[in-house]
C-alpha cells in the first residue's frame, strides 16, 4: 500500500491540464491559465494531505510541443545493434545534450512522469487527430507508467471523441473517462479516482480515503457557508436607525450600509470556496460597484421574485426599508395607555430608554423590511449553491440561478430570525454590538441548520 501517491498531469500544450487540476483541488488560484500554448513553463506540484502522513501529490507539467521532432531524435539515439525497452529509450534521451537544450520542456515532462506512480493524459477532444499526437502518445507509453486518458472539453459541440478513442487504443491506452474541467459531471471526480485505483491497485486505499475526505470537506464547507449567511441575516434583521419618517437620506444611508454588509458576505463565501477573490468580485461577477446587478433595494428586483411587499413603508427612495413604529416592542398607542398621566409616561420612557424618548420627539425606529431580508437570504443561498457545484476551472461570470417561489419570497421571515428584531445589540451594524452573546450565537447556529 502506498503512503504517497504521485500523479503526473501530462499532455500537449493548451489542452487544459492546469484547469483540470484547479477543478480537482478546488482552487482557482493554482497555476496560470491563458488561452495560448506554453503557459505552464515548469513542473508545479500540490499536495493533498490525508491521515497518518499519507498524501496525494499532483504534478502539473509543461505541454509537449514538438513531439514529432522528439520522436525522431530519440530513435536516432538508439544503438542499431541493441533492442531496448521504452524506459531505456527515455533514459538515453534524458542523458543526451538536447534534453537540456532543444527539448528542455519535453525533458521536464518525461523526467516527472518517470518519477510518478501514474499519469493522467489530458486531451482536448475538439482537436483533430494529428501525427504529433500519435508520436506524443508513443513517447509517453515508453515510460511504462499506468496512464489514464481524460477527455476534456466534452461539453463543446464540436469534438472528435471517437477518433481519439481509436488512437488511444492503438497505443495501448484503454482507461478513458470524459471529464470536462469547466463543466465536470456530478460523479466525475469519483469515476476519475476509481479509474486510477483500477490502474494502480496499491493506490486504492489512499484514493478511497481521499474520496471520503472530499465528502467531509464538502459538508464542512457547506456548514461554514450557512453560518456566513445566517450571521449576515442576523446583522441585517437586528439593524436599525433612529430617524424622522420622511428622512429619505437616512433611508439611503441605511440601504448603503446593508449593501456593504451583503458584499462582505459575498466576499466571505468566495474566499471560503477558494475562488479567486479579486477576479470574481471586481471583474467577472455581474455586480454594480461590487454588488450583484439585481439591487437589493430595487423595486424591479423585488418584482422579479414575486415578493409580496406587505410590510413596511415602501415608495420611491424608501423601497426596502420599513419604518417600524414599535420602539422596544411596544407601540406608541400602547405606551400612552400604560402611561395614563405624564408621570407614568416618563417612567415608561425611562424604562424603554432612548428609543422611546426619540419616538416621542418625532423620530421612529427605521429597520430593513422583511421582504428585503428574504431577498437577501435567497441571493446568498443561491450563490452558495452555485459555488457548491461550480468548477474552479470555470472563468466565466458567476451567475445566480433563477429564483423559485418559496416562503422567503412571500416576505415571511422564519421565527428564529424574527427574534433578532428585539436584540439590536446582535447586529454588527449597530453600536454596542455583542457578537459573542450566547443567545446570538445560538440563533445563528439555528438559522444555519435550517439553511442546511
Amino acid at each position: 500500500m502506498l503512503a504517497t501517491l504521485k500523479i503526473a498531469i501530462v499532455g500537449h500544450a493548451n489542452v487544459g491540464k492546469t484547469s483540470l487540476l484547479r477543478a480537482l483541488i478546488r482552487n482557482s488560484n493554482f497555476g496560470t491559465v491563458l488561452d495560448k500554448p506554453g503557459t505552464t513553463k515548469h513542473v508545479e506540484s500540490i499536495t493533498l494531505p490525508l491521515a497518518q502522513q499519507k498524501s496525494i501529490i499532483f504534478y502539473d507539467t509543461p505541454g509537449l510541443e514538438d513531439s514529432l521532432a522528439l520522436y525522431d531524435y530519440i530513435n536516432q539515439l538508439l544503438p542499431a545493434h541493441k533492442k531496448l525497452d521504452g524506459i531505456d529509450k527515455l533514459t538515453i534521451f534524458l542523458q543526451s545534450p538536447e534534453a537540456e537544450n532543444l527539448f528542455y520542456q519535453e525533458a521536464k515532462v518525461i523526467r516527472q512522469l518517470l518519477k510518478s506512480d501514474v499519469g493522467i493524459y489530458v486531451i482536448d477532444v475538439r482537436e483533430p487527430i494529428l501525427a504529433k499526437y500519435h508520436d506524443e502518445l508513443a513517447i509517453l507509453a515508453d515510460s511504462d507508467k499506468p496512464m489514464l486518458a481524460v477527455l476534456n472539453f466534452t461539453a463543446k459541440e464540436e469534438q472528435n471523441e471517437k477518433e481519439w478513442k481509436k488512437l488511444l487504443s492503438r497505443v495501448g491506452i484503454h482507461a478513458i473517462i470524459k471529464f470536462d474541467a469547466v463543466f465536470p459531471p456530478m460523479d466525475g471526480e469519483e469515476r476519475l479516482y476509481q479509474s486510477l485505483a483500477l490502474l494502480l491497485e496499491p493506490a486504492k486505499v489512499i484514493l478511497d480515503e481521499w474520496l471520503a475526505k472530499l465528502v467531509e470537506l464538502k459538508n464542512n464547507r457547506n456548514k461554514a457557508a450557512n453560518l456566513v449567511i445566517a450571521e449576515t441575516l442576523i446583522d441585517v434583521t437586528a439593524y436599525y436607525e433612529i430617524a424622522k419618517p420622511n428622512d429619505k437620506q437616512a433611508i439611503i444611508d441605511m440601504q448603503n450600509i446593508v449593501r456593504k454588509r451583503e458584499q462582505k458576505a459575498i466576499d466571505d463565501l468566495l474566499r471560503l470556496y477558494q475562488f479567486n477573490f479579486t477576479y470574481e468580485t471586481e471583474g467577472n461577477l455581474p455586480l454594480l460597484k461590487g454588488r450583484f446587478k439585481a439591487d437589493l433595494f430595487n423595486l424591479d428586483a423585488l418584482k422579479m421574485i414575486s415578493a409580496h411587499l406587505s410590510k413596511g413603508f415602501v415608495s420611491g427612495a424608501t423601497i426596502g426599508a420599513g419604518i417600524d413604529l414599535a420602539a422596544g416592542g411596544i407601540t406608541l398607542g400602547s405606551a400612552t395607555l400604560i402611561g395614563g398621566m405624564i408621570g407614568s409616561l416618563m417612567q415608561t420612557a425611562k424604562h424603554y430608554g432612548s428609543r422611546m424618548l426619540n419616538r416621542f420627539s418625532g423620530y421612529s425606529k427605521l429597520s430593513v423590511d422583511d421582504v428585503v431580508i428574504c431577498f437577501l437570504s435567497l441571493r446568498l443561498i443561491y450563490l452558495k449553491e452555485s459555488l457548491n457545484h461550480r468548477s474552479h476551472a470555470n472563468a466565466s461570470p458567476i451567475r445566480l440561478s433563477k429564483l423559485d417561489k418559496s416562503e422567503w419570497e412571500k416576505g415571511i421571515l422564519p421565527k428564529n430570525l424574527k427574534v433578532a428584531r428585539h436584540y439590536s445589540y446582535w447586529s454588527t451594524l449597530n453600536q454596542g454590538t455583542k457578537r459573542h452573546d450566547k443567545k446570538r450565537q445560538s440563533t445563528i447556529r439555528s438559522i444555519a441548520e435550517q439553511l442546511f
